[in-house]
């Protein structure tokens, strides 16, 4: 790689550190570097790995897609997540519907005894 080609890479990976609002230091020490090591990487001397990226994704949530490729959210995240307040919000109006139709129900059989006068 040539000496100070600043990459995308670089710069979210620069972007990300002052996100979390972590010193340098801080990050080396997320990922088991020095410093000295996240210095370079944000002026483009050197990558990251994938296992430092990985670090990063399970530690502090980094989105690969972001980091790779610019796109999507700084932090990922899970499909998981969304899928869980989905389903139990389709849960809790399901549940509301329930109740509504049951009193629906009970109003139609009052009226329908109150019609024919029958018990």
């Amino acid at each position: 790689m040539e000496d100070n080609l600043i990459t995308d890479e670089a710069k979210r990976f620069k972007a990300f550190r002052q996100a979390e609002k972590m010193t340098q230091q801080d990050m080396g020490d997320l990922i088991g570097k020095t410093k000295s090591f996240v210095n370079k990487i944000e002026h483009g001397h050197l990558r990251l790995s994938i296992d430092e990226v990985k670090t990063l994704h399970v530690k502090k949530r980094m989105s690969y897609e972001w980091f790779y490729h610019g796109s999507g959210n700084r932090i990922h995240q899970a499909k998981d997540e969304n899928l869980v307040k989905v389903t139990t919000d389709l849960k809790n109006e399901i549940d509301l519907l329930r109740q509504k139709l049951q009193q629906h129900d009970e109003s139609i059989v009052k009226i329908y005894r109150d019609f024919y006068g029958k018990k």
